[in-house]
């Protein structure tokens, strides 16, 4: 909570507040040991005080800062050399560019298919019978395969779909759902002799593989997903940042 909102001041909007944290992150610097105050932030970002007090809370659940009660606010300085978070959105080949290799998406395949009953590579829960825009993509990094992602979009309406889209547009265009959450499931398996195949690798080698369900608000699925990751390179391995609480202080020392 930020307390009560002052006499003729607005609430802060979404996309208000995604600005101001994308000012205070572009402040960012690995050599810090304490963010300016949040007057100076103020200062800094052209933003109120209660809207840079916002953007902090929300650093602080994101792991980017940690705050102490009354005293300062301190950047987590292991972020740059962290890997990809999977618990934040991401996109391969912005995430392959940001580590410092190159990016290629190639599509292995793409089309309308009907979800049978009964099919032991489901790894859906949409009702049988139901039509989906399937997409399975690989990426790869300097030239080698890296990921490989198996999408399922249900069909709300015939439309022409790029399938080199990312997901999440596939799914508004495809049935007009806005995804406002994933859920994430993350499993060791052995890769597939189909999919060892495309990442140019021995099948039966052990993969993580992420299962992905996004929806909306209204609990409508807009898309289910299934990847699997060969050994990551330096800068793209999956990260998780947990924050850490205790009884005392606002997060605790």
């Amino acid at each position: 909570m930020t307390g009560e909102l002052a006499p003729n001041e607005e609430p802060i909007r979404a996309t208000d507040q995604d600005a101001v944290i994308d000012r205070i992150l572009a402040l960012w610097s690995g050599d810090l040991e304490t963010l300016p105050s949040e007057p100076r932030l103020a200062e800094l970002t052209g933003a109120s005080r209660a809207s840079v007090r916002e953007a902090l809370v929300r650093l602080e659940e994101r792991g980017y800062v940690h705050r102490t009660q009354g005293t300062r606010t301190t950047p987590n300085r292991r972020l740059p050399d962290v890997g990809r978070r999977i618990d934040e959105q991401f996109d391969h080949s912005l995430s392959i560019r940001a580590a410092g290799y190159e990016p290629r998406l190639e599509v292995a395949a793409s089309g309308v298919r009907v979800l049978a009953a009964g099919d032991p590579e489901r790894f859906d829960d949409l009702p049988d019978g139901t039509r989906v825009f399937r997409t399975v993509k690989v990426w790869s990094v300097d030239g080698t395969p890296y990921a490989l992602a198996e999408d399922l979009v249900p069909l709300a309406q015939v439309v022409d779909l790029d399938p080199r889209r990312p997901v999440f547009d596939l799914a508004e265009e495809a049935n007009g759902i806005r995804v406002a959450w994933e859920t994430l499931w993350v499993d060791a398996v052995s890769l597939d002799a189909e999919r060892a195949a495309l990442l140019s690798t021995t099948p039966g080698v052990p993969v993580v593989e992420m299962t992905y369900c996004g929806y909306g608000t209204g609990d409508d699925v807009g898309y289910w997903s299934r990847e699997v990751q060969v050994s990551a390179p330096a800068g793209l391995r999956n990260a998780l940042i947990r924050r850490v609480r205790h009884d005392r202080g606002v997060s605790g020392s």
